[in-house]
């Protein structure tokens, strides 16, 4: 009988565990981040060559690229706007990319302003070690 006890204390505290929301200390996987959101059309290797890539109006970017692009900088500040969509007016305004800062915020897995930041930042510092080496 204790041992069911103690199991069930345990399933319920592990399903409250569960249920907790995110803080924006919590980590998140750029690189799983980047497989769900991103590759369809940047590429599972961020060349721009992803599934539905042909069927675009512009090629994606090539990911790989973006400090030979840069002088040899990586760009995170202009990466970590586009993604979030900072500069853009409207959902997608007038970028050929979706602003995904408002879907992280609204996502059960970033709630928040702060949440969505700290996985856009996870989600640069991913894309900056894809950088193709001289």
């Amino acid at each position: 009988m204790r041992t069911f006890a103690i199991l069930t204390i345990a399933c319920i505290a592990a399903a409250w565990l569960a249920a907790a929301p995110a803080s924006a200390d919590q980590a998140y996987s750029g690189d799983a981040d980047y497989q769900v959101y991103c590759s369809s059309c940047h590429g599972t290797s961020a060349k721009g060559d992803g599934v539905i890539a042909k069927s675009l109006p512009k090629r994606p970017a090539d990911l790989t690229q973006l400090t030979a692009r840069n002088n040899g900088q990586f760009p995170a500040d202009k990466v970590a706007r586009s993604i979030e969509g900072r500069d853009l007016p409207g959902a997608h305004g007038n970028s050929d990319m979706p602003a995904w800062g408002d879907v992280f915020a609204k996502s059960q897995d970033s709630p928040g302003a702060d949440a969505a930041k700290v996985r856009i930042t996870a989600l640069v510092d991913y894309l900056q070690s894809l950088q193709a080496k001289k």
